[in-house]
């Protein structure tokens, strides 16, 4: 069985209320099409997150979570490392960055890289999330010089469950997924912000864990309440050309927006956008000025204008993804008029969930915007 699916099967069938996790029915208003963009070797067998350099070359995150029922089929013969992938503007994919085995958790073994950005001081910071494998999760920067890595350090550790992350100026914002339960049933979880400064990598900023809403660490910057079907809250983050954030609620199928002064302190957060099933990553676009976002659950891409607008790009049954059809996407990329989607092909033990196991090939879909 899948990694995934084990280490997550019981919190589904301890939690979810499938209710509350119904199919957007958000119409077209125009026709799109996915095509196959590429089709990924089995060491990106789990593509989760992206980002993009100045020049437009695209960096993606892979923590090879599919490595075992790729192994037992016969697919693979050793287990694939956690990786970063680069595409140039040319569409060329190669290795990046490949995680070292001295570089895993110490307590879990494992390193699973999620959300993925590239700082202000030219570095790339990464998520290594470990909820699910018992050790620390950590954000890890990956030291560049002259476009290429040449190290790796934690920069900070102690968060639950960080899933994307995302600078604004000399800011890092950070979403945590899994914070705590609330006292009615309901899910907490939120958004730290962590100045460039307090990133030292030969002394890790460790976060305080989530005790309740007047016990937890400063660094804390927004607290999300949502209904508790998943267990899964604050997930994706953007900002757009106004340094409005935006935070997707997975199991709300939603989006809020958070508005801030120029120091980056938060004015205030109100809801944003609706209608979706279990929200995963986003980006925004400056060119169109809308926010793409994925639905992992309805295997479904949508893009939101600057009104909270929904507009379906495309949506998909359970497939294979060999066509380009949508096979558990879970982030979007924007490149020169092109919707670029992560397919990261999970599939968790819910009966909402479109994609029902993960299998061969490995792919990234594009949708023609323009």
């Amino acid at each position: 069985m899948l990694l995934l699916i084990f280490l997550f099967t019981q919190s589904c069938k301890e939690h979810t209320n499938s209710k509350t996790l119904e199919a957007p029915q958000s119409p077209k208003t125009k026709e799109y099409t996915t095509k196959l963009f590429l089709e990924l070797p089995e060491t990106f067998n789990s593509p989760a997150s992206g980002t993009m350099d100045d020049d437009g070359n695209i960096y993606f995150t892979s923590a090879n979570l599919h490595n075992e029922v790729l192994m037992e089929a016969g697919l693979m013969e050793k287990p694939a490392m956690p990786t970063i992938g680069k595409i140039d503007k040319e569409n060329k994919l190669t290795v990046w960055y490949t995680f070292k085995s001295e570089q895993m958790d110490k307590t879990s073994g494992k390193l699973a890289p999620f959300g993925i950005d590239f700082g202000p001081d030219g570095n790339l910071y990464v998520v290594d999330m470990q909820l699910w494998f018992g050790g620390e999760s950590r954000i890890l920067r990956i030291n560049v010089e002259d476009g290429m890595p040449v190290g790796m350090e934690t920069v900070l550790k102690g968060m639950s469950f960080p899933n994307a992350v995302a600078w604004k100026g000399n800011d890092l914002f950070i979403t945590d997924t899994v914070l705590g339960e609330h006292e009615d049933g309901r899910h907490i979880s939120g958004v730290y912000k962590v100045g460039l400064s307090e990133l030292d990598g030969e002394k890790p900023l460790a976060i305080a864990p989530y005790l309740a809403k007047d016990d937890h660490d400063p660094h804390l910057f927004e607290t999300f309440i949502s209904n508790g079907s998943l267990k899964f809250g604050a997930n994706g983050l953007t900002f757009d050309g106004l340094g409005n954030m935006y935070t997707g609620i997975m199991e709300e199928g939603s989006v809020h927006r958070t508005t801030m002064d120029g120091n980056n302190e938060k004015i205030r957060t109100t809801p944003f956008a609706e209608g979706m099933m279990a929200t995963d990553g986003m980006k925004w676009d400056p060119y169109t000025n809308r926010i793409y976002i994925a639905d992992l659950f309805a295997n479904a891409v949508y893009a939101i204008d600057m009104n909270g607008k929904l507009e379906l790009l495309a949506k998909n049954g359970n497939t294979d993804g060999s066509d380009g059809a949508l096979d558990g996407p879970s982030e979007v990329v924007v490149r020169d008029g092109k919707a670029i989607v992560l397919n990261f092909d999970t599939a968790f033990d819910h009966p909402k969930m479109t994609n029902k196991f993960p299998d061969s090939p490995h792919t990234l879909s594009v949708i023609e915007l323009q």
